[in-house]
């Protein structure tokens, strides 16, 4: 198959990540999102997507919640604050207390900005490798700064609206005991159709990436995905450029011991007012709190988790696949599913963007990143042409 050029993702495997997005197991609630962005001993505060209660797992859900946090810790009357993290949250709470005339620095582990917000140039071109979509459209914050910005972007249409079997399954979920998994839900389908496997492949794990038998059947299922999503092109990484703008953003630095002192904060050694994080959920645990974490947080990152989902990108010297726009391809096992937007408008050249997810992800995302690419295109594209 004619490949130009090709990226693909490893947000599973990255240290500073662990995951794609937050997702809630199946003895959570939004209470312990929220319960996780509870200040601490009015110094420390987490933010970020993971602690939004109702924009989980979105870019400007990490925004609201920095910018939050930064309006926390001005309030305090904190004149010295150090965010640790360079992601949406982090970059919104840096220009909120830098606009406060707060001193403000951005610890930021990786050697570059934007978290799981990157794009990356791809045959000329720049794609994102994380977030990807504007979602929930008309009530984001970061879609009218974009708006601000002029920056070109395309609505995705993801279907045609529910249908009988999905207001079915969602009646389900929502009706399941508090404690009750996904799984626990479709084991207790009377005569579950065909149909239904497919539905629960392309509407859950595509959108969480997780093991149905941990995800909450009431919670996990979160809403935001396709309520006017709209792609950016050119990248989020114009987005990210724009506020992480005169910020003191010291990169390849990454924080290992938040220590609470009587007299402030000290961050491996670097002593400060009030710290706000606001890397993911999946990397704190290497991030040693004194004293520990209050119990109620640690509770609530137990409730909590991180899905996974790979991205590749494909560029071409001619379409090859199989349908135009935005489509689906399910995999040969349960689980296995993977969607794809044809991404050739951006600048007329042949791509295609993949999400992947489930246990194809075992046997495709291993090897080399051209291992993976070439078992992309073998076993799944080809298979589906």
């Amino acid at each position: 198959m004619p490949i130009t050029a090709s990226a693909v993702t490893h947000w599973a495997d990255n240290p500073w990540s662990r995951g794609s997005w937050s997702l809630i197991g199946r003895h959570g609630s939004p209470a312990d999102r929220a319960t996780l962005g509870t200040p601490i001993r009015d110094r420390i505060r987490l933010a970020g997507e993971a602690t939004h209660p109702t924009r989980a797992g979105m870019t400007h859900g990490a925004h609201e919640q920095g910018i939050e946090a930064a309006a926390w810790a001005a309030g305090h009357g904190h004149r010295d604050v150090t965010v640790i993290g360079a992601g949406m949250a982090g970059l919104g709470a840096a220009q909120h207390l830098r606009a406060r005339g707060i001193t403000t620095r951005v610890l930021e582990a990786r050697h570059r900005t934007g978290g799981r917000t990157t794009g990356t140039d791809v045959g000329g071109f720049t794609f994102d490798l994380g977030a990807n979509w504007l979602q929930q459209y008309d009530d984001n914050v970061l879609a009218r700064l974009a708006e601000k910005l002029a920056l070109p972007v395309v609505p995705t249409a993801f279907g045609s609206g529910l249908d009988d079997l999905e207001r079915q399954l969602r009646a389900r979920l929502a009706a399941a005991p508090e404690h009750a998994s996904v799984a626990d839900v479709l084991a207790a389908w009377p005569a579950p159709p065909a149909a239904l496997r497919r539905l629960v492949d392309s509407e859950i794990v595509m959108d969480t990436g997780a093991d149905l038998g941990w995800l909450s059947a009431r919670h996990g299922f979160e809403p935001g995905v396709g309520d006017g999503d709209r792609w950016i092109i050119g990248s989020y990484q114009r987005l990210v450029d724009h506020l992480a703008d005169g910020l003191d953003i010291r990169l390849g630095t990454p924080v290992r011991t938040i220590t609470d002192t009587a007299d402030g904060v000290s961050v491996d050694g670097l002593r400060t007012d009030a710290v706000i994080v606001t890397v993911p959920i999946g990397a704190l645990p290497d991030i040693t709190f004194t004293p520990a974490l209050p119990a109620a947080h640690r509770t609530a990152l137990g409730h909590l988790g991180m899905g996974r989902v790979e991205k590749i990108i494909l560029r071409a010297t001619d379409r090859f696949w199989p349908h135009t726009g935005y489509f689906r391809i399910h995999g040969p096992t349960d689980g296995a599913i993977s969607e794809w937007l044809d991404a050739t408008d951006a600048d007329g050249t042949p791509t295609l963007v993949g999400l992947l997810a489930g246990p194809w992800l075992d046997t495709l995302w291993t090897g080399t990143d051209h291992d993976i690419t070439t078992r992309v295109l073998t076993d799944v594209l080809h298979a589906a042409a």
